[in-house]
């Protein structure tokens, strides 16, 4: 498999650009987990009790789907990703 021109390669690694609540990222993993989007949208904000985060993406190696907790989902360029977080009062 050939990759895309937007990819680079580093240590042996693919790196391909991703977008998480708008914002560019490089991702070198074949895979991304539920916790390591949440970090990436919300850096040194862990959800506080009660709250919940909703992940949503698009151009999935499938189309569009959702991330629950424990879950992940292989990586391809251009991916997008939406993070919510509703706040329990």
């Amino acid at each position: 498999m050939c990759p895309e021109l937007d990819e680079s390669h580093e240590h042996g690694k693919t790196v391909v650009t991703i977008f998480v609540n708008t914002r560019e990222q490089k991702w070198a993993e074949k895979e991304i987990t539920y916790q390591q989007v949440f970090d990436l949208a919300f850096p040194n904000e862990p959800l506080v009790d009660g709250d919940v985060a909703r992940i949503e993406y698009s151009h999935g190696p499938k189309g569009d789907g959702k991330l629950t907790p424990g879950e992940s989902v292989k990586v391809k360029s251009d991916m997008v990703f939406n993070v919510y977080v509703t706040v329990r009062s």
